[in-house]
């Protein structure tokens, strides 16, 4: 075997896992960031909906709202990203790739 031979194990990436990614109590609170982050995100209509209503807000006012709880998870979402780096969207990104691969037999 020559130096410029590889094996199969070097051709196939390494699977990485949450536990490897989150390995430390730093990175284990920004990966809950992270987690509040989605939730804001997505539910931030309902979010929004629900405190306007709660707060008897009119529609303007409780659209300010859904906006600014938008934009918190955001930037929720970034800082937390910022933390814990590449290798998560690296995580990410193989497991959506999982979900449209043809499984070959």
């Amino acid at each position: 075997m020559t130096e410029t031979d590889t094996s199969f194990e070097e051709i196939q990436p390494k699977t990485r896992t949450l536990k490897d990614l989150v390995n430390t109590p730093f990175k284990k609170a920004m990966f809950v960031v992270q987690l509040i982050s989605y939730v804001l995100i997505v539910g931030s209509p309902a979010i929004g909906a629900y405190t306007g209503n709660l707060f008897d807000l009119d529609a303007i006012k409780t659209g300010s709202v859904i906006f600014g709880v938008f934009i918190a998870g955001e930037i929720l979402f970034y800082g937390s990203l910022f933390f814990l780096g590449k290798e998560l969207l690296v995580m990410i990104k193989g497991n959506v790739k999982k979900w449209f691969r043809k499984n070959i037999k």
